[in-house]
C-alpha cells in the first residue's frame, strides 16, 4: 500500500525586523516626530511595531507624555463636542469668554475699560481686612 499522507515541510523564512533610524531625534518639542508613535485613538504604539529599542521607546513614552501634558498633542485623537443642552452651555460659554476677552482690551475712545485711577475711575480706598462692618440697631 502506498502512504496516505505525506507530511509537507515547512519552509522557515527569515523575517527581518524593523529598526527605527537610530538619528532620529526624540523630543517632545517636535508632535510631527510623535506622531508617528500614536494610534489613530491616541495610544502609544508599542515597540514590537515600532521597531524601537527599549532605549529609545522609553524616551518616546515620556515625549509623548510631555507633548500631551502640554497640549502640543491632543490626549485623545476623537475629541467631540457633547451632544444636547451641555454641548450648547460650553459653545455658549466659550463664545461668551471670547467676547468678554476682546472687550477688555480697550474700550473705544482708547482707554482702558474698568475701575481705578488706569480707567479714569475715582480711587476706592481699601477696607481693612481685620475691622468687620458694624451693623446698625
Amino acid at each position: 500500500m502506498k502512504s496516505a499522507a505525506k507530511k509537507k515541510r515547512r519552509r522557515f523564512l527569515m523575517r527581518r525586523k524593523r529598526t527605527l533610524d537610530p538619528s532620529l531625534i526624540i523630543d517632545y518639542k517636535n508632535p510631527e516626530v510623535l506622531k508617528r508613535f500614536i494610534t489613530d485613538r491616541g495610544k502609544i504604539i508599542p515597540r514590537r511595531i515600532s521597531g524601537a529599542t527599549a532605549l529609545q521607546q522609553r524616551k518616546i513614552t515620556l515625549a509623548i507624555k510631555r507633548a500631551r501634558f502640554l497640549a502640543l498633542i491632543p490626549s485623545s485623537a476623537a475629541h467631540e463636542v457633547e451632544r444636547g443642552f451641555a454641548g450648547e452651555m460650553q459653545t455658549v460659554a466659550q463664545a461668551f469668554a471670547a467676547a468678554s476677552l476682546r472687550g477688555r482690551a480697550t474700550a473705544k475712545d482708547g482707554k482702558p475699560e474698568g475701575r481705578g485711577p488706569a480707567a479714569g475711575g475715582e480711587e476706592r480706598p481699601a477696607r481693612p481686612e481685620n475691622k468687620k462692618p458694624v451693623a446698625e440697631k
